[in-house]
């Protein structure tokens, strides 16, 4: 029988990674609506959409003439009341006046000051404050408005906190662990690859349906990825360098190959394998580098078999 055409590839020594995929959508680990604390009209709107705010920054301002003029009455009966106290106290050390008459004027003082901080809370709910460091993603009121302790008046995100959660089929449990490397990839961003990591694993699997939760840190320090982003991720679960490699395309079945001595004789022979991706297989035992592997025309080739390498 006259030799049967082959093609041909070298074994070679290379890097393979065992990689998870899945999808999600970008989320920010802390955002919140800022409701106002009381009722009242809105004077002033500090903030537009996609302002950048730190922590207690002044986002609005609520109408408040009347808490005004209530703190101020407050101070001036609790400073009226210090010196009243004061002077009790160096009648008291005279022996002018009796204990008795001197711890009366140290309640008044206690409750003067309780009245004060009663008024200077209800006069600081009329200032609405960012509650962290974020960007104002949404304004859901104006100046004029009424605002009522039920309706937000802002959208914070903090987008410097961008996680993804994901949840994965019980299989990949053994698989997947904390600090893993991850790639994550949009099609939204011009070169959008990012790094990440896997922060948190569950414990559990979901017996609902079969998977468990995965927390994906982003490391997006220019802060281009934005919540409700879609991504393709990558879970680096396992990687080994410096091993051998072969085209999947090679494999035939019980995980064998047919392998080419001297140019002429395609020899099958068994391999114990490693890592696979979609494309390559990781050889542990049966190759070495180098070995002419075949990868076309050897599907219906016996053992021992004749062969003429030829160009692809």
């Amino acid at each position: 029988m006259p030799p049967v055409p082959v093609n041909v590839i070298e074994a070679s020594i290379g890097t393979i990674s065992d990689i998870v995929l899945t999808t999600a959508t970008v989320e920010a680990d802390r955002d919140a609506q800022i409701f106002p604390r009381t009722n009242a009209m809105i004077e002033e709107v500090r903030v537009e959409e996609g302002a950048y705010v730190k922590r207690n920054d002044v986002l609005a301002v609520l109408e408040n003439d009347e808490e005004e003029v209530a703190l101020a009455r407050a101070e001036a009966i609790r400073e009226a009341r210090k010196q009243e106290f004061d002077r009790s106290l160096a009648l008291l050390n005279a022996q002018l006046i009796s204990e008795v008459d001197h711890e009366a004027k140290e309640r008044e003082l206690i409750l003067a000051r309780a009245d004060w901080d009663a008024a200077k809370v209800a006069y600081d709910k009329t200032t609405i404050r960012a509650p962290f460091s974020g960007t104002i993603t949404e304004r859901h009121q104006n100046v004029g408005n009424m605002a009522r302790s039920g309706d937000a008046l802002f959208t914070l995100v903090d987008l410097n906190s961008l996680l993804i959660y994901t949840h994965l089929p019980e299989m990949e449990w053994a698989h997947v662990a904390v600090d893993q490397e991850v790639i994550l990839e949009t099609e939204t961003l011009t070169d959008g690859e990012f790094q990440g990591s896997v922060l948190r694993v569950s414990p559990i699997i979901n017996p609902q349906n079969g998977t468990f939760k995965v927390t994906i840190k982003i490391d997006d320090p220019d802060w281009r990825l934005k919540p409700g982003m879609f991504v393709r991720v990558k879970i680096l679960a396992d990687q080994h360098e410096d091993v051998i490699l072969i085209p999947k395309i090679a494999l035939l079945e019980d995980n064998e190959v047919f392998v080419v001595k001297e140019d002429t004789v395609a020899t099958r022979v068994p391999l114990t394998l490693g890592l696979q991706d979609s494309d390559v297989s990781e050889i542990r035992e049966g190759l070495n580098p180098g070995d002419l592997v075949v990868i076309a025309g050897h599907r219906s080739m016996k053992d021992s078999t004749r062969v003429k390498i030829v160009s692809p």
